[in-house]
């Protein structure tokens, strides 16, 4: 009989993630310590998109929380967008996920089986998960505003 072995985090890795979707994230809402939210559309590869507001709920000295929504343009309901609360570290540059649709207090760790059904690495998967929205986002995202030809 095989032994499993115990999930053991990869903390370097997962705050490279974090930080590299703070850059991600800067790139995208490069004024978001000014402004109060980001509102735009992205366009992937079928006709199908979406509207993505990065809404700023909460500041303080050297963290700002936001929660990041998507909306597909069309009403399909067996797709359904999660939404996310991020807190942002201006002084770390860093930003995680703290909340996934409702889901607070994220463990580094879960044993498997939990009753939440999490997978081991819940934590790292959700925030690799932002960082792949928000590179999907960089890559496909386009301004809601009308453009008048002349």
């Amino acid at each position: 009989m095989k032994s499993k072995r115990r999930y053991v985090p990869d903390l370097i890795s997962d705050m490279a993630e974090c930080d590299a979707n703070y850059l991600r994230l800067h790139r995208l809402f490069p004024n978001m310590f000014e402004k109060d939210n980001l509102v735009f559309g992205v366009q992937g590869t079928t006709e199908d998109g979406a509207i993505v507001t990065i809404r700023i709920t909460e500041r303080c000295p050297y963290t700002t929380m936001l929660s990041v929504d998507v909306e597909s343009d069309v009403d399909r309901p067996w797709i359904r967008w999660p939404s996310l609360e991020v807190r942002v570290y201006q002084d770390l540059n860093t930003a995680e996920v703290v909340s996934f649709e409702r889901h607070r207090h994220l463990k580094y760790r879960y044993p498997v089986p939990n009753p939440q059904m999490y997978q081991p690495d819940e934590k790292s998967q959700i925030n690799r998960f932002f960082g792949e929205l928000l590179t999907f986002c960089l890559k496909h995202g386009h301004s809601l505003e009308a453009s008048f030809i002349r």
